[in-house]
């Protein structure tokens, strides 16, 4: 995990192109997905203008902390369209290290995220962080789908987030 950019302010332009407010934000990387990770009231006008590689700063998305009652911070996702989806694991990772950083508690290694899937669980050593996803579901093994004419078999499992798993050798 390694952060890039330290805080910065920059304009966004809206649809009208006219100049709205200030952000301060943070871009981090987490296993090759990049984040900005900002505060903001529209989220879903702010991922599509932040997170577009050629007139924004770039990402895969925007990350807002918002306060939790059930855990010590609530994290949303929004993709670079505008649409959010449950839960981000490397998103995750992000929020777990971002909010380490800013506890002043003797348990900061120790971060609990609140999401739309549920409560993801993390520990923080430095720069390492080790998460604890919510149960999966829908666990489907050896799946057949034909690609350009050859079967192969994957696997489906919903971490909060649907995702596709083919096993490789090597």
């Amino acid at each position: 995990m390694r952060r890039i950019n330290p805080v910065r302010n920059i304009r966004c332009k809206s649809r009208k192109n006219k100049i709205s407010n200030r952000v301060n934000f943070i871009k981090m990387v987490a296993s090759g997905n990049d984040f900005v990770v900002a505060e903001t009231r529209n989220p879903k006008l702010l991922a599509r203008q932040i997170c577009d590689r050629k007139y924004g700063v770039g990402a895969d998305g925007l990350l807002i902390l918002d306060k939790s009652k059930v855990a010590n911070v609530k994290m949303r996702i929004f993709n670079p369209d505008g649409s959010e989806p449950a839960m981000c694991g490397n998103g995750a990772r992000c929020i777990a290290v971002y909010s380490a950083r800013d506890q002043k508690t003797e348990t900061r290694n120790q971060i609990k995220i609140e999401t739309k899937a549920g409560i993801i669980e993390s520990e923080v050593d430095g720069n390492n962080v080790k998460i604890k996803f919510t149960e999966p579901k829908d666990l489907k093994l050896d799946l057949p789908i034909i690609i350009n004419g050859i079967t192969r078999h994957v696997s489906f499992v919903n971490t909060g987030v649907p995702h596709t798993v083919i096993f490789v050798s090597g």
